[in-house]
């Protein structure tokens, strides 16, 4: 026979009542899960300008036989789902750098508490070679 006052079973009271939680604690993870994903999804951005630049390369390795080609190529650059495309390529490139910028001094220093200055001077030299390099492809490309 069961007994009804049966104790030999512990309760599940830390079950029960999760949805307790207060609302910021809910809001780190989903925060966490969103950029979790986002990084996620950079590779596939990568995969896209890739290819966008091998059909550019294609179009202009052709463009000798004639201007056919590149226009259509910069024909397919105008449409509203590849500019919309591009854009979000685009951010998470952004975003992708800004992450492996932030991590490089954390591994590099250990993420010693007396050395925060160091990883701040080195986060923005990162920037400034960045910026630097990307000024010069500029030009390079503008002359």
């Amino acid at each position: 026979m069961i007994k009804k006052n049966n104790d030999n079973y512990q309760s599940n009271t830390k079950l029960i009542n999760t949805n307790n939680q207060p609302e910021h604690i809910n809001l780190s993870k989903k925060q966490a899960r969103f950029f979790s994903i986002v990084n996620k999804l950079t590779p596939f951005s990568m995969i896209w300008v890739s290819l966008i630049l091998m059909y550019g390369v294609i179009c202009m390795y052709t463009n000798a036989m004639g201007q056919d080609e590149f226009y259509r190529f910069i024909f397919f650059l105008q449409k509203p789902l590849v500019v919309v495309i591009n854009s979000i390529a685009l951010l998470l490139a952004l975003f992708h750098s800004i992450n492996w910028f932030r991590l490089i001094p954390k591994v590099i220093f250990k993420q010693d508490s007396h050395k925060k200055g160091k990883v701040y001077l080195l986060i923005i030299v990162f920037w400034c070679v960045t910026l630097l390099l990307s000024y010069y492809l500029l030009l390079l490309i503008i002359k």
